[in-house]
């Protein structure tokens, strides 16, 4: 196993999961919270500007972060058989990180999907999108601090 590439992939796969992370505490703490506080016609052209940049990055550090983790648990980890997945402390948490950041992912996807027909009516707020918001993102982030959880097991051999 060549040690550089294992510091370059395990660099790249922190890299991007700060920056998806970081994406999503910015978006549920800092953007939305004042978009909701705006004229609702000025919050939704607001999000579609950004929209065209954050949508991207945050699909392509989530995309990042799943192939990478994929890549450094197994050929570049420990993870070199069904049988050690299935039946290690680190396997079953590498299993289960998996598992989340695919939640994570879909999440996403659906939600930058439906999110404008879920929060406007037209150029209005619909009834309760705040909740939605609130409740989406609280999703979000708890999958963010399960993932978390597992790579902060991962690093102890669990």
């Amino acid at each position: 196993m060549n040690l550089t590439w294992i510091i370059v992939v395990h660099y790249l796969h922190v890299l991007a999961g700060m920056t998806w992370f970081g994406g999503y505490v910015f978006m549920a703490l800092g953007v939305w919270p004042t978009l909701l506080r705006r004229p609702p016609a000025e919050a939704k052209a607001t999000l579609q500007v950004m929209d065209r940049f954050v949508g991207r990055l945050m699909m392509l550090s989530g995309t990042l972060v799943f192939w990478l983790g994929i890549l450094r648990g197994t050929w570049l980890g420990p993870i070199r058989s069904w049988g050690y997945l299935l039946t290690t402390a680190y396997g079953l948490t590498f299993l289960v990180a998996l598992l989340l950041v695919l939640v994570l992912t879909v999440h996403g996807a659906v939600s930058s999907r439906t999110v404008y027909a879920k929060v406007w009516d037209g150029d209005r707020f619909r009834p309760g999108a705040a909740r939605y918001i609130r409740n989406s993102n609280l999703f979000s982030l708890a999958l963010f601090v399960l993932v978390l959880l597992c790579m902060v097991l991962m690093r102890f051999g669990m």
